[in-house]
């Protein structure tokens, strides 16, 4: 199986002709993700408004952890990046567990092999996982366990499997003296409905391993900061790193990049005033700089810009997302 010529494992959303002014959270992410293997980590969550980009953030660490680590194959040189999304789709335990611990080997076997094709389940499948480790991984240590754990999950013949899934990525890191770090997105789904079992409760001893910090983040802030990391098992376990919207200039700076990539119109005096009137939102002055360039029409003057903002909040890119948050609220308290 050859490598894929590429130099993402995740990719990003948004292009690099665009994306801007995130190196802050980039760099300190990718910092305290090294200082792991020296046990100078803690489990840190990343807290932001909706379409901040902190999801974006997340992939490009692990792009960078995945990529730029030239002792890899090195437990006691490197840390191993594992990336994992928790869907809003119902599940139960069985099949939360299974997931989460073929995703765990995945990334484990592809960052040591630093094959991305190994995430691949149409390259890899995972009933074949297992013996695809044992015949390319020389030195797996506690790891290999991972495979045994996956088999009995299949049997359904482990008492708590919730747990198990969960302390398989420290007991590998500590019994190995590794170091791995989980980088967990959309964390707020673990309080939807169709998770009617205990995830929470069962991180309590995970997130405080010196050996395997765990990075959390989602969209739903005030669920996440008060309900999940607020209260409860994990209070006082993580620390915060707060993400906030772009300022005008950095604002302005995205808007004229949006604009000469998606080829809008939009004169260089307009740039701080777009960014104002989306509050500094990424993912908004992105939006409105594509409605623009779709319909034709340039942001010369705030009147087209108020045109192009009735449009989109009205049926457009923006408009698509508070349609999404919305429904997703109401369906909670559902």
């Amino acid at each position: 199986m050859s490598v894929a010529p590429r130099s993402w494992v995740i990719r990003p959303l948004t292009p690099e002709e665009v994306y801007t002014d995130r190196e802050r959270p980039l760099a300190f992410f990718y910092k305290i993700s090294l200082q792991a293997i020296g046990r100078r980590t803690r489990s840190t969550v990343l807290l932001g408004q909706r379409r901040m980009g902190k999801t974006e953030i997340f992939k490009r660490v692990v792009n960078r952890l995945f990529f730029e680590q030239e002792q890899y194959t090195d437990p006691s040189a490197s840390v191993v990046p594992v990336f994992y999304s928790f869907s809003d789709r119902p599940t139960d335990e069985w099949s939360f567990a299974l997931n989460y611990t073929v995703n765990f080997m995945r990334w484990y076997a592809a960052f040591r092999l630093r094959n991305p094709n190994v995430l691949d389940d149409e390259q890899v499948p995972a009933e074949h996982l297992g013996a695809f480790i044992r015949a390319n991984l020389k030195e797996t240590g506690h790891f290999i366990h991972s495979s045994t754990l996956y088999e009995s999950l299949l049997r359904k013949g482990v008492n708590d499997p919730v747990r198990a899934a969960l302390m398989l990525v420290r007991n590998t890191s500590d019994h190995d003296e590794s170091t791995i770090a989980v980088f967990l997105d959309e964390f707020q789904n673990t309080r939807l409905p169709q998770y009617n079992f205990d995830i929470v409760g069962a991180f309590h001893e995970t997130v405080e391993s010196p050996t395997c910090p765990y990075f959390v983040t989602g969209s739903a802030m005030s669920i996440l900061a008060q309900e999940i990391l607020g209260r409860g098992a994990l209070f006082g376990r993580f620390f915060s790193e707060p993400i906030k919207p772009l300022t005008q200039y950095w604002g302005a700076e995205l808007a004229l990049k949006a604009a000469a990539y998606y080829h809008a119109g939009l004169p260089e005096a307009m740039a701080p005033v777009v960014a104002d009137r989306c509050g500094g939102n990424p993912f908004y002055v992105t939006a409105v700089i594509q409605q623009a360039a779709l319909r034709g029409k340039p942001l010369a003057d705030e009147t087209l810009l108020n045109a192009i903002l009735a449009v989109d909040l009205s049926s457009g890119f923006i408009w698509g997302e508070l349609n999404d948050q919305v429904s997703r609220w109401i369906a909670r308290i559902n």
